[in-house]
């Protein structure tokens, strides 16, 4: 866990990224390696994924979090994108449903 807490993502924190960036989270997803540098969507994701335990929590106040220690944005960012990243595939990866032969019944 991040010294800043637990990052969770659920529907509302999924979002609050797609308002606070204009993108989607596939659309972030397929910026991983720009996103370490990305002072805009970088600091949104770990905010996101802290407003499950703070609903009034700004993007400026986890800014001002993240310089209270060097190193801090970027261990927090590791640990928020694969909480994200894991959030996203379990919401939006198809769940694969058991094929039902022509009477009906499940296949085994």
């Amino acid at each position: 866990m991040s010294k800043l807490g637990e990052y969770k993502y659920g529907v509302n924190a999924i979002r609050a990224i797609i308002r606070a960036t204009g993108k989607t989270p596939h659309e972030i997803l397929n910026m991983k390696e720009a996103l370490a540098t990305d002072m805009e969507i970088g600091p949104v994701i770990i905010w996101a994924g802290m407003l499950w335990k703070q609903k009034t929590l700004t993007i400026d106040a986890v800014g001002d979090m993240l310089d209270l220690e060097d190193g801090l944005y970027i261990e927090a960012l590791r640990e928020a994108f694969s909480a994200f990243v894991f959030a996203f595939n379990r919401m939006f990866v198809p769940v694969t449903v058991p094929a039902e032969d022509e009477s009906g019944t499940e296949k085994n």
